[in-house]
């Protein structure tokens, strides 16, 4: 009898069994699964805050490294007393577990700090599938959309694998870029800016959508309170975000040059803090392969920087045609230009920063402006990306000691495939680059969409 209640409200309520069937496969994945060097940098965060108090950490991005992970750290130092913890020092894993060699990892961090320091992203992934499932729905009038929208973002594996297994914070970035949308469709000027500086807190590409954000408020503004609007929004970004960033001011201007510019220290094949000059999902990865010299290195770290430059400022343009008349299908594809911006000129693409896109991309994919099978092709290339440039087995090095045997075997088979890995990296680079721009070269040549209730 219980059971048939349960079918009954589940076949009702579509949207409650996309979360109970997405909340239960990231709950099973969180204390497992980890990628094991961010773990591991997450692990000794959240032991130097125990050692030396919550203001000794002023890592950057602020929202992250340092307000969310204090919390998180007394969590887990208060329940580890209750729980065992199921740490492993690396040394007593065999050495071909170790992915990372030249990072000096030297401890697997346990079951509990796994799921511990994942919860904001459970959390995060849940209010991104509920202000999806809101806007689509307020949109389109359609519930059956609104729970499509909440489908293709909660139970995505892509999604699922980032959030759940890695342990990367993209999704709340992703979530305070879609609040602010959300807020400023509806009017709430102040609340949307304070929700664009909590995203560029968690990470700075938030910072791409204020200028589009500003093109809608002066559209959509009665010309009489038109300055006013802009002012409250402005004046409260400016103001939220010098208190969100004015510990860390010196920190984000030196994160801000290494991201753009190459490396010190002598070595021009690098960039601080990501690595080689060019990798991850991108075609730009193709360099890496072709053995340049530290001229040809200069040259497509220049060119990437002026491409990035100029495709933003066309994108902005692009923006200021739109009308807005139908703000969130407008608003959702000029954010959605603004990331693939990013996305298609900078030389260095994590396949985490995908999740950036997902929000807006899901919108225009369940409202008909992107076709479908885009979106699929998308997300299947980057997690096939993602379980691949860290190969799988690694990402469960939490329970090797249960199961040593298995993933080594897993290890040894894909070593002994190496090229054939190598080249599928490279293949899903290009085409997810493919795909990305042929989205938005298609949503650019659409006409505006008829004005809609939202």
């Amino acid at each position: 009898m219980i059971l048939g209640r349960m079918c009954n409200f589940f076949s009702s309520h579509g949207l409650a069994l996309i979360l109970a069937v997405g909340i239960a496969v990231r709950l099973l994945l969180m204390p497992i699964s980890a990628h094991p060097f961010d773990m591991y940098v997450w692990y000794n965060d959240s032991e130097s805050i125990l050692t030396n108090g919550p203001l000794y950490l002023q890592g950057f991005p602020p929202l992250w490294y340092h307000y969310l992970m204090v919390p998180v750290s007394y969590l887990y130092s208060g329940l580890s007393v209750l729980l065992p913890t199921a740490t492993i020092p690396m040394s007593t894993l065999p050495s071909a577990l170790d992915f990372y060699p030249s990072y000096n990892i030297t401890v697997v961090p346990g079951l509990l700090f796994n799921f511990i320091v994942k919860i904001p992203f459970l959390i995060s992934d849940v209010l991104v599938a509920f202000l999806l499932y809101k806007l689509v729905g307020e949109y389109t009038g359609k519930k059956s959309l609104a729970q499509s929208a909440a489908l293709l973002w909660f139970v995505n594996p892509f999604v699922i694998w980032i959030s759940a297994s890695w342990g990367m914070w993209d999704t709340l970035p992703a979530l305070f870029s879609l609040a602010a949308m959300y807020l400023i469709i509806k009017r709430r000027f102040a609340l949307s800016a304070v929700s664009l500086s909590l995203g560029i807190a968690a990470k700075l590409y938030p910072a791409v959508f204020l200028v589009p954000l500003i093109f809608y408020l002066y559209k959509t503004s009665n010309p009489s309170l038109r300055l006013r609007n802009l002012g409250v929004f402005v004046g409260v970004f400016v103001g939220s975000s010098l208190l969100l960033f004015l510990p860390y001011l010196g920190t984000a201007s030196n994160f801000i040059s290494d991201f753009f510019l190459l490396g010190s220290g002598g070595n021009v094949e690098t960039i601080i803090p990501l690595g080689p000059f060019t990798f991850g999902l991108t075609y730009w990865s193709l360099a890496s392969h072709l053995n340049l010299g530290s001229g040809g290195i200069l040259f497509v770290s220049v060119a990437s920087l002026v491409l990035f430059a100029a495709v933003l400022l066309l994108v902005y343009w692009r923006s200021s045609k739109l009308s807005f008349k139908s703000p969130v299908s407008d608003l959702s594809m000029a954010m959605l230009f603004c990331v693939a911006a990013l996305l298609l000129s900078y030389r260095i693409v994590c396949e985490q920063w995908v999740i950036w896109a997902i929000p807006f991309l899901v919108i225009l994919c369940v409202t008909g402006r992107v076709p479908k099978s885009i979106f699929l092709g998308l997300s299947a290339f980057a997690l096939l990306y993602a379980v691949l440039n860290c190969p799988l087995p690694f990402f469960f090095l939490p329970i090797a000691p249960w199961a040593t045997d298995t993933l080594l075997g897993m290890v040894y088979f894909i070593w002994s495939g190496e090229s054939v890995r190598i080249a599928v990296l490279v293949i899903s680079a290009c085409l997810f680059s493919l795909l990305l721009f042929l989205s938005v070269w298609h949503l650019s040549k659409q006409p505006e969409e008829k004005g809609k209730s939202n």
